[in-house]
């Protein structure tokens, strides 16, 4: 039975605002209080965040655990050309049988936990739209860098604290077909027991996103990207044994068509290189999708295929980094709903297949083929854990089905529920469990915004 300790202060204002007498924002209100509130329940069975079988090292391998998380603020927009948003976010996690140390991260020397950061700053910033009739935006605080399908940069946001948070200047330049953005910042840590203004960044970065679209029937879309990742703390090691710091750099091209006579489909290459504690880096991935959707059939069903590709590293002694880290993107609906992989080291073959049954009901369901791209390198579910540097144990680590189904509800609910089943493959068998796992969860989230003045 789960034992809450205390339940967000705002659940009294959440049944307060969620009266029919309180009115929605609109447009052009100049101060508008927002609120969003969600509430997860999963159940993993044989598998935890950081391991894979019935004899983790840490936790227990049958957890039930519930996420909360608030995030409420103020949006002031005192003219068409000026924003201030300020708004926190807090993050809880109740009966999770996986210690808080289990998210210690070395390379940081202290924590960075995924499921509870205890009132932070989310986004709070200060954008200002064409300063001195200067054709950019520029948005300089706390806030969320992500384009596209979010795979090269994205916030993360089935992560109970959120994956990706910045402190960055942006500055956003739009044109007829497309746009460019250009940035500097460094990426939040969270750390449950302490305000993240008196810590440590984990990354540096600066770099460049952009879109166009060119016109006509084609209407192809190109993203061109750019960007840095560095850490000066000399934590990492390279593979002679010594220690050094981080400068990574990532440059890469997304193609996208959204409709062609029912078709879409996106492809996505990123090169990765630099140096990694003094260790050559040689890095790459991909990503593909061809996708049909039959507009005219009832429940209008999509069909698509997809494969991901993340360079593994041949050789565990050569000087050379070919691991490729997975940039700043998402991963919680992109490798398996049960987030047992990354986007490293990784060949993911998946087939998907998706309905819409009412306009208020959407479901999912995904088959996963999981490989290692090299043998030698790990399994990044827990890379220090699962890894043979013989390769002796093949490249086969596992199939993942998963269904979900998102029920969109009125005065701004929202309801999703999911089931996950993975199969081990001699992989997983050799170096975690031969034993099948299962997930499921149900989550609730409610949003609620009204205009002050």
């Amino acid at each position: 039975m789960i034992r809450i300790k205390k339940l967000f202060p705002a659940l009294v204002g959440f049944l307060i605002f969620s009266s029919p007498n309180i009115a929605q924002a609109v447009a052009d209100d100049t101060l508008v209080f927002g609120m969003s509130m969600r509430f997860r329940y999963e159940f993993q069975d044989n598998f935890n965040q950081k391991y894979y079988g019935e004899n983790p090292k840490l936790g227990s391998a049958d957890d039930g655990f519930l996420l909360g998380r608030l995030r409420a603020g103020f949006d002031y927009k005192p003219s068409e050309k000026i924003h201030l948003a300020l708004w926190l976010q807090d993050s809880e996690c109740w009966d999770m049988a996986l210690p808080d140390s289990a998210f210690y991260d070395r390379k940081l020397e202290m924590g960075n936990n995924p499921n509870k950061d205890h009132w932070e700053l989310w986004e709070t910033y200060l954008e200002i739209m064409e300063p001195a009739d200067v054709p950019l935006t520029v948005k300089v605080g706390r806030q969320r860098i992500y384009y596209g399908d979010k795979r090269i940069f994205g916030p993360g946001e089935w992560g109970n604290t959120g994956r990706w948070i910045w402190d960055a200047a942006k500055f956003s330049h739009t044109f007829q077909g497309g746009f460019v953005d250009a940035y500097y910042g460094r990426t939040m840590v969270h750390e449950p027991t302490e305000f993240s203004l008196n810590h440590r960044h984990y990354y540096e970065s600066f770099g460049f996103y952009g879109q166009y679209v060119a016109a006509g029937l084609s209407a192809i879309g190109f993203e061109p990207f750019f960007m840095s990742k560095q850490d000066d703390h000399e934590s990492y090691t390279g593979e002679d044994g010594r220690t050094g710091n981080l400068d990574a750099y990532y440059g890469g091209l997304r193609i996208f068509k959204n409709d062609l006579q029912g078709f879409d489909g996106s492809l996505t290459y990123v090169r990765q290189f630099g140096d990694y504690a003094g260790d050559d880096i040689r890095a790459y991935g991909y990503h593909a999708l061809l996708a049909y959707n039959l507009k005219q059939v009832s429940m209008k069903p999509r069909v698509s295929v997809e494969y991901s590709f993340a360079s593994g590293d041949s050789d565990p002694g050569d000087g050379r980094h070919e691991s490729f880290d997975g940039a700043f993107g998402a991963r919680d609906t992109m490798y398996g709903r049960m987030n047992l992989f990354h986007w490293m080291n990784l060949k993911d073959a998946q087939i998907n297949l998706e309905i819409r049954p009412r306009d208020w009901f959407y479901l999912k369901a995904e088959f996963h083929k999981f490989r290692l791209a090299e043998e030698k390198d790990a399994w990044y579910l827990n890379a220090s854990t699962y890894r043979d540097k013989a390769g002796m144990s093949g490249d086969e680590v596992g199939r993942e089905f998963d269904l979900v189904g998102k029920f969109d509800l009125p005065k701004g609910n929202t309801v999703q529920v999911g089931f996950g089943h993975f199969w081990p493959d001699e992989f997983a068998e050799k170096l975690a469990s031969s034993k099948e796992a299962n997930w499921v969860f149900v989550e609730w989230m409610y949003k609620f915004s009204t205009g002050i003045f």
